[in-house]
Order: structure tokens, then sequence, then C-alpha cells
């Protein structure tokens, strides 16, 4: 009876984490073979115009628990987005932005690309909004927090960058390029 059970767990366990990650199926919800929406069900770590891989921007923490992390893996969408925003095609992807956020609107990679869009449009006032909204999806979301911590040195709010700054100090331990980032645009900021 041990055995049965302790077997049910385990293969309980590995659902959960095959669902977590969007399964296999492909399909309408993403997958790994693709589908419309996203596999993306985390959060990124990070990105921006420095970024190498149009593929999304890298792994991410864990946030203390045992699961397979999806932080910055972009559904198949997402990466043609990406492709547009590493152009500097800020326009045609912010359309494709809208459309992504209104469909997925529980992932939250797509409100920080929505408002690295806009911040990079000078919406400032929508781009605010949309990295707010993909911090109460993932609080702990550390491309959010470092590109709205970008978004408040360029509208003249130093005290909030430095408190997004320390949430990253507290997230990334190691090598935490968005930590990194933020903390030198902050020093660039207070020599000006």
């Amino acid at each position: 009876m041990k055995k049965i059970l302790s077997i049910l767990v385990i293969i309980f366990g590995l659902s959960l984490n095959v669902h977590a990650q969007g399964g296999s199926s492909g399909g309408s919800s993403g997958g790994s073979s693709g589908g419309s929406s996203g596999s993306s069900s985390g959060s990124s770590s990070g990105g921006g115009t420095s970024a190498g891989s149009s593929d999304g921007y890298g792994g991410g923490g864990m946030s203390g628990q045992y699961t397979i992390s999806t932080r910055g893996v972009y559904d198949q969408a997402l990466k043609g987005i990406w492709k547009e925003i590493q152009q500097e095609n800020y326009e045609p992807a912010l359309v494709s932005l809208q459309k992504y956020v209104y469909e997925n609107p529980k992932i939250a990679d797509g409100w920080n690309l929505i408002g690295f869009t806009s911040r990079k449009l000078m919406i400032f006032e929508d781009a605010e909004k949309y990295y707010k909204t993909g911090l109460e999806i993932d609080p702990e979301h550390e491309g959010i927090l470092q590109y709205q911590g970008e978004l408040y040195l360029e509208t003249d709010r130093l005290d909030l960058a430095k408190a997004n700054l320390a949430k990253l100090a507290d997230l990334c331990v190691f090598n935490c390029k968005e930590k990194n980032e933020l903390a030198q645009l902050i020093e660039e900021f207070e020599k000006n």
C-alpha cells in the first residue's frame, strides 16, 4: 500500500511539473511543439537590447521551489515579438504585444515586454501600468524589476529605482545581470 501511495505522489508531482511548463501537446495552449500562446507561465529574468539571444533572455531563479524553471523561456509568439524589439521596431511590436497580453493575461513576460516597448516609445504612464501588472503576476520577476527601475530613472525617481535595486539584491545573489545593469545605471544617474 505504501508503494502504491508513493508512486501516486510521484506521478502527481511529475504531472504538476509538466502542466506548469505548458505540457507537450502544442495546440492553442502552447507547449513544446508550438501553439499560439505560452508555455511560459513563470517570469523572465532580464533581457533588454543587450541580450544576445532572440529566444528570450536566459533562465532565472527558482524562488525557493523545486520545479523546472520556465523563467525567460518565451513561447513562439513572444520569440517573434522579441525579434522585432531587438531590431528596434517598437511600434509594430507594441501592437503585437497588446494583442498578446489580451490573449495571455497571466504571462508576466508579456507584461514585461509591453512595458519595455512602451518605455522605449516614451509612453511612460502605460509602461508603468504594464510593469505593475506583471509584478502582480510575479512579484519576483527580475526583468520587470530592472526595467521598472530604468523607468524610474528616466522619470527622475531615483529613490524608487534604488528600491527596485534592493529587491533585486535580495532575489539575485550570484551573477545577476538585472541587478548589475540597474546598479550601473543608478551609478551613472547619480554622477549626472
